[in-house]
C-alpha cells in the first residue's frame, strides 16, 4: 500500500517511545528471583499493569528498602525492556504499612489486589482502576472497622469498570422491579431476580443464591454510590461479612477460579 507526504510527515512527527517513563505505581504482588531480585507486578496509572525487576531488592543494603513492599503507592521511574521492565528508582508517596501489619486488612487488600490484577492486562492503562484501588487501600487504612463493607464494595466497583456491574436495582431477567422481601441473585445474568424469573419463567437463570431484603438494598444502594461513600445507618458486622461472602462469589463466577485471599478469609473468625 502506497503511503501519501501526508502519512510520511505524520509518522516522521510521531515521537518515539523513550525507553524510560515515570509514574505512580501500587505494588499488587511480588515474588523472588534468583538470590537476591524480585519480580514485583505493579499497576501504574498512565502505563497499564506492569511486571517489572527490581534488582537487588532482598539485600539488606538494597537502595529501595522497603519502598517496594505490597500495596505500597510509589512514585517510580521504570525501564521498558523486551519482556520484562527494570525499576531504576521508587520514592514512596504512601506505604500503607498499618494494612500489611494487620492480617485482616492485609486479606482484604490482598482481594483488591487479586481482582485487579485478573480484570487488566499487561501495559493496559486503567487510571480509573488505579484510583479505585488507591481509594480502596486508604479506606482500609482510615477506616478499618468498615473493612469488610470496603471490600464488598469495591469488588462491585471494579466489576463495573470492568463491564460486569450487577443488576440490583430491577431485575436481571424481564427488568421488573424487584419486590422488598428475600431475593434471589443469579450469578449467569448477574443480577437480583423477580419472582416470577427466578420461579421458572426463564430457563437460563443458572445458579441462584438466595439473599435476604438487607443485603438486596446494600447492592442496590452500591449501584447508585462511588467508593468513599457510606450508607446513613452504619451497617452491623454479620451484614457487612454477608455482603462480602457475596461478592466473593461473584467475582470468583465471573473471574472463573477462586482467589486465594477469599480461601483464608473463609478460615478467619
Amino acid at each position: 500500500m502506497q503511503v501519501g507526504p501526508e502519512g510520511r510527515a505524520a509518522r516522521q512527527k510521531s515521537p518515539r517511545p523513550g525507553p524510560d517513563f515515570g509514574d505512580l505505581g501500587i505494588v499488587l504482588r511480588s515474588h523472588k528471583l534468583g538470590e537476591a531480585d524480585k519480580i514485583i507486578r505493579v499497576l501504574t496509572r498512565e502505563h497499564g499493569k506492569r511486571s517489572a525487576v527490581a534488582k537487588g531488592l532482598r539485600k539488606t543494603t538494597s537502595r529501595f528498602g522497603a519502598r517496594l513492599e505490597p500495596f505500597t503507592c510509589a512514585r517510580l521511574l521504570v525501564h521498558t525492556g523486551r519482556s520484562l521492565d527494570i525499576v531504576r528508582q521508587a520514592e514512596i508517596e504512601t506505604s500503607f504499612h498499618e494494612v500489611r501489619e494487620d492480617i485482616a486488612l492485609f486479606v482484604h487488600a490482598s482481594g483488591m489486589a487479586e481482582l485487579i490484577d485478573g480484570i487488566t492486562q499487561e501495559h493496559e492503562p486503567h487510571p480509573e482502576l488505579f484510583d479505585l484501588m488507591l481509594r480502596g487501600l486508604s479506606l482500609l487504612k482510615e477506616y478499618p472497622t468498615r473493612a469488610l463493607f470496603t471490600a464488598a464494595f469495591f469488588d462491585y466497583r471494579a466489576l463495573a469498570l470492568a463491564g460486569f456491574e450487577l443488576t440490583a436495582g430491577r431485575c436481571a431477567g424481564c427488568g421488573a422491579e424487584i419486590s422488598r422481601g428475600e431475593v434471589s441473585l443469579s450469578l449467569s445474568l448477574g443480577g437480583l431476580l423477580c419472582e416470577g424469573c427466578r420461579g421458572g419463567r426463564r430457563g437460563d437463570v443458572g445458579r441462584l443464591i438466595r439473599i435476604g431484603a438487607p443485603a438486596s438494598a446494600d447492592l442496590a444502594w452500591m449501584a447508585g454510590h462511588g467508593l468513599g461513600e457510606w450508607p446513613e445507618v452504619r451497617l452491623p458486622v454479620a451484614r457487612m461479612r454477608e455482603l462480602r461472602m457475596l461478592m466473593d462469589k461473584v467475582v470468583e463466577h465471573w473471574m472463573e477460579k477462586e482467589f486465594k485471599s477469599h480461601r483464608v478469609m473463609k478460615t478467619m473468625p
